[in-house]
């Protein structure tokens, strides 16, 4: 599993004389009943390889050697998805394995290519999941197809005896309930303190509430207003006791919806934020980003841009004939523009945005962006 800050650090490679193979594979056993994903991966470094010029193929051939022969020796760890970025030239080698399956892709390239890894990064975020019960309270972090608990808290154990004092209905009952509620007040507490820690420590935003309507009612009222708002993204009906299995099965489609509710959002907020708070479109984005004027960068995921990138100065336009416009040195013809521009983005420390799918700004080119200033 990959991290924010291992994708930035991906992102700050700059280009320069080397060559990268980054590999993306859906290693996913439903989908490679017989290990397809290695006959997948050959097609993509043949066609790859065609494409480039003689020297440039020579070099390239060189890495995908070597991760043919890394692959051929059934490395451990395979679960869905496979990501191998490697430059000999560089001494660099980077692998993650995820529980998401990627897209089948190779790109060879002077600099790692990222954008499968910011969409699996935006699209699967951590959430911190809360699932009460009468007697425990749970919390697990779930991101990228993966679930894992990380505290459990039990009911403390208050002494009491419903008959003590007689009867059903006496004033035996009426302390008994009172003791289970103080009981299960000071549980959903000590869960409440463990939630507000693993959000400050972890800098999770998102909070998903499980458990019974009547338990999710009870501990919701403990919170203030504000967490509600500001930090529960939904809720979902699951058994206390579940496991971390069945509980993950509960979650994908919640989060999936939640995530396609914040991308409208974020789309509203591109599209509504007026002229002078956005910029649409490859040419409009690539000059903020030279001005280092970009908050927050909308990508769709399936658009491919080409574009030029200048030798001497690193700026990046799109395509054109002539030199750098700022500081007229010669300009290089890239094909994976988005990526770059990506890259860019979380060079300066902007957000960046993944999204599946939008007319809107399909129309526009496929990118937009919010502007600091």
């Amino acid at each position: 599993m990959f991290t924010k800050q291992e994708l930035k650090e991906l992102a700050s490679y700059v280009l320069e004389d080397a060559c990268f193979v980054s590999l993306y594979l859906n290693v996913d056993p439903k989908d490679n009943p017989k290990e397809e994903w290695q006959i997948h991966f050959k097609s993509m470094a043949r066609e790859a390889v065609a494409n480039l010029t003689v020297g440039d193929a020579c070099v390239a051939q060189d890495e995908i050697n070597r991760i043919e022969k890394f692959l051929a020796d059934k490395p451990d760890g395979l679960k869905r998805g496979l990501a191998i970025i490697s430059s000999q030239t560089k001494d660099f080698w980077r692998m993650y394995h995820t529980a998401i399956p990627f897209r089948n892709e190779l790109i060879i390239d002077k600099d790692p290519y990222v954008k499968p890894l910011a969409l699996m990064i935006d699209q699967f975020q951590r959430y911190l999941v809360v699932v009460v019960g009468r007697e425990t309270a749970r919390l697990l972090i779930a991101r990228m197809g993966e679930i894992e608990e990380i505290d459990t808290m039990e009911k403390p154990k208050l002494d009491f005896n419903r008959t003590r004092d007689g009867g059903k209905g006496d004033m035996g009952e009426v302390r008994a309930t009172k003791k289970m509620e103080k009981a299960r007040h000071l549980l959903f507490k000590d869960a409440i303190t463990s939630m507000e820690k693993v959000l400050l420590t972890e800098g999770i935003k998102r909070v998903l509430i499980g458990g019974t309507d009547k338990g999710r009612g009870h501990f919701k009222g403990m919170l203030s207003d504000h967490f509600k708002t500001n930090r529960i993204v939904d809720e979902f009906s699951v058994d206390s006791n579940a496991s971390e299995h069945e509980i993950l099965e509960k979650l994908i489609p919640v989060m999936k919806d939640v995530e396609y509710q914040f991308e409208r959002k974020a789309l509203d907020d591109l599209f509504d934020s007026g002229r002078d708070g956005s910029v649409l479109g490859l040419s409009d984005v690539l000059t903020a980003l030279q001005q280092g004027n970009v908050q927050k960068l909308y990508v769709l995921s399936d658009v491919i841009t080409p574009g030029m990138v200048c030798k001497n100065c690193s700026a990046l336009t799109p395509d054109r004939d002539r030199s750098c416009p700022y500081c007229e040195g010669e300009m290089d013809h890239v094909p994976h523009m988005l990526d770059l521009a990506i890259q860019k983005a979380l060079d300066q420390g902007a957000r960046v945005d993944m999204l599946l799918e939008s007319e809107r700004l399909e129309k526009v080119g496929g990118v937009g962006a919010l502007l600091r200033f």
